[in-house]
């Protein structure tokens, strides 16, 4: 049997789509949901199998939703290549993005991965500071958009207490 979302009693908005619902309704008139305490039925292809669907055998072989992800296409597999560990330039590249990453955010407030909240962000790593002053970062940062050294200025003294 399918959930029935409750309904605001006194004002009788839908749940799903906030949709306005008719005293007398029950179901949502603009997306179909069922009016709490309204019989909910079998919808034939959503909740039961449809009687009227053709009928035929299954294929020899489902696609790979894995394959489908990566092509875009159920019918081609995904190349091998796909799934091989990064190679140690590529890996270089991204722990280059990461330690100018760190000077960028430095000091400022992100959003946690989950985007529910901020978080303070600290010093940047000591291994940050060293590699800008090494050379081995862009000048510039990740996005082009910010002088890393003039970022970094204020961390280049601390002590290594003091740096993450």
């Amino acid at each position: 049997m399918a959930t029935v979302p409750r309904m605001d009693e006194t004002s009788r908005t839908c749940h799903w789509c906030s949709t306005p619902i008719p005293p007398e309704a029950t179901a949502c008139p603009k997306c179909g949901a069922a009016v709490e305490g309204a019989v909910v039925t079998d919808i034939p292809g959503l909740t039961t199998i449809d009687p009227k669907a053709p009928r035929g055998a299954l294929p020899d072989a489902l696609p790979n939703p894995i394959d489908w992800l990566l092509t875009g296409n159920k019918n081609e597999a995904a190349n091998e290549e796909a799934f091989r560990v990064p190679s140690d330039e590529v890996r270089r590249e991204m722990r280059k993005l990461e330690l100018e990453a760190e000077i960028l955010n430095a000091g400022t407030e992100v959003m946690n991965p989950a985007g529910d909240s901020s978080l303070d962000v600290g010093a940047p790593s000591k291994e940050a500071i060293e590699a800008l002053e090494n050379g081995l970062l862009d000048p510039t940062g990740p996005a082009g958009e910010t002088d890393l050294a003039d970022l970094a200025a204020p961390w280049e003294d601390r002590g290594p207490n003091e740096l993450k």
